[in-house]
């Protein structure tokens, strides 16, 4: 068994924001004015391409490749996962079109194990996303320490199907080609449907619209090893983070992005997958990360030491000077929302999670492995890790986002003044009065509706508890319908009431008539 399995089981399986991904996505299912072009005709293949740093003394590597194909991500690995590098790790890119080089951006090393104790793993930076480039220098001075083994430059091409002015692959030119390896048979992905997981939990929210893998054109031959899921199956809480991206984007290029964020975290660092659980770009476009299902528990590699009882959507951007948009924030909060809702979690709630590891957070707090702590169920990523992410500019607006949803934790308590769980039965004999609940403050409510068979029969006002109709026969599917100031909905999970037709009054029989006595004259 490798060692992802018991780092899962810790929550410990993680990965830091990531500079670098803007992702160009297409339509999630009856998308409509979406601002990403529509997705991909099947996976495309990605490759990375490795290129060896000279060294320069003991301390000091650099390459400069002047003509290489075309690529969107870079970052930096060697050999041994566990090795640091101190000092400083700096790089640029050529810009494909107008030749110009950007300035020299450090890139940060990721702590090792971030998903888990793998074999073959590599020690690496964190991506960097530079659109379109054909150019790419590096320069590593570890100051008094010397350099791990085996340096390289990574340049991710995340696949240039359908791009417009994208280089075709020549012999040649600089750099040692990994691809991806090639798409599973169609017999293999019939048994792998066969064998999918039964669905999620029905929510109190909508599901959103989200790219899904197969739209951003996942290689899924990539990842073997399958999903993970939550060990307790509960979603607890949601980490926000941003992919700290250094350079600027178009929607339309998220979903390459994403695709090079999957081949960079699956080639280079030897994770199983792409980290995240979600995605969302400027625009608000939703993209599926790991895989395992939107509606599932899925076992991301995010947070560390918290990824056990939690899910994340990444924002694509740097948001360390400059907030998040309104479409990204509302991205988040819909994802938010359902993801919370499966599970009976408000988004503007606290939660407790069991540490995984021993850590501090970034602003100092201190946690043990194995001991609960208090979060909020929409969280940042420094709330549980010492990092920056999701920047200093996103991370306040956190409480727009936890404040932007439904009505939350919307549920039917009783019928006809008797307890009733979700998904229970129960019987009446017409009349029905309904008793149900809300964690969402009375000032923030609208209105309720009551649902009979998905049809609202009757309304009360938002600060209301109670709602009443009779039914008629029949079996019967009842649920609550909020609808908040913000215009958000929110529907409580169904119970089944069965009403009894009344029984008609039996009539009496009437009295038999005498027979008819004879007498006789005299």
């Amino acid at each position: 068994m490798r060692g992802t399995a018991l780092a899962a089981a810790l929550g410990v399986v993680t990965t830091l924001c990531l500079p670098g991904t803007a992702v160009a996505a297409g339509p999630g299912p009856d998308r409509t004015g979406s601002s990403a072009s529509a997705g991909t005709s099947g996976p495309v293949e990605g490759t990375v391409r490795r290129l060896a740093l000279e060294p320069r003394s003991a301390t000091e590597a650099a390459v400069s490749a002047q003509d290489t194909e075309r690529f969107g991500l870079m970052g930096v690995s060697w050999k041994d996962a566990s090795a640091e590098v101190q000092g400083k790790i700096e790089a640029r890119s050529r810009n494909a079109e107008t030749g110009a080089w950007t300035p020299w951006v450090e890139l940060e090393p990721l702590k090792a194990g971030l998903d888990g104790v793998r074999p073959g793993a590599r020690g690496a930076t964190e991506p960097v996303w530079v659109g379109s480039a054909d150019g790419a220098e590096v320069r590593v001075d570890g100051g008094s320490s010397a350099l791990p083994a085996g340096l390289e430059l990574d340049l991710v091409d995340p696949g240039t199907a359908g791009r417009t002015g994208a280089a075709k692959s020549a012999p040649g030119r600089a750099g040692r080609a990994v691809a991806a390896k090639s798409a599973p048979a169609p017999g293999a992905r019939a048994a792998a449907a066969a064998a999918a997981p039964a669905p999620g939990p029905e929510s109190t929210a909508p599901r959103p619209d989200v790219v899904t893998r197969a739209q951003w054109g996942a290689d899924e031959s990539l990842n073997n090893e399958g999903p993970l899921y939550l060990a307790g199956g509960k979603i607890k809480a949601l980490f926000v983070h941003h992919t700290a991206a250094s350079a600027p984007y178009e929607c339309t290029d998220s979903a390459a992005i994403v695709r090079g964020l999957h081949v960079y975290h699956v080639k280079t660092n030897g994770w199983r997958d792409v980290g995240y659980n979600f995605l969302v770009d400027k625009c608000g476009t939703l993209f599926e990360g790991r895989q395992g299902g939107v509606d599932r528990p899925v076992m991301g590699a995010h947070t560390y030491g918290f990824n056990s009882e939690s899910t994340s959507v990444a924002v694509l951007g740097d948001h360390t000077s400059a907030g998040a948009s309104p479409a990204a924030l509302e991205g988040i909060a819909k994802m938010a929302a359902y993801k919370l809702g499966q599970y009976d979690v408000d988004m503007n709630g606290t939660t407790t999670l069991t540490a995984g590891a021993t850590q501090k957070n970034y602003a100092g707090t201190s946690f043990t492995a194995g001991q609960p702590y208090q979060f909020r169920t929409v969280s940042g990523h420094r709330d549980g890790f010492n990092t920056e992410c999701p920047g200093h500019q996103l991370y306040p607006q956190l409480d727009t986002i936890r404040t932007s949803g439904p009505a939350a934790r919307l549920k039917i308590g009783a019928v006809n003044e008797q307890p009733i769980a979700p998904g229970g039965t129960t019987k009446t004999p017409g009349p029905l009065v309904v008793d149900f609940s809300t964690s969402t403050a009375a000032p923030l409510v609208s209105s309720f509706e009551l649902l009979v068979d998905g049809a609202p029969v009757a309304t009360v006002a938002g600060d209301a508890t109670r709602v009443a109709t009779v039914l008629d026969p029949g079996t019967h599917r009842v649920q609550i319908r909020a609808t908040a100031q913000n215009g958000k909905v929110s529907t409580s999970l169904p119970v089944t009431v069965e009403a009894e037709a009344p029984e008609t009054p039996e009539t009496p029989e009437a009295p038999e008539a005498p027979e008819a006595q004879g007498h006789s004259g005299t």
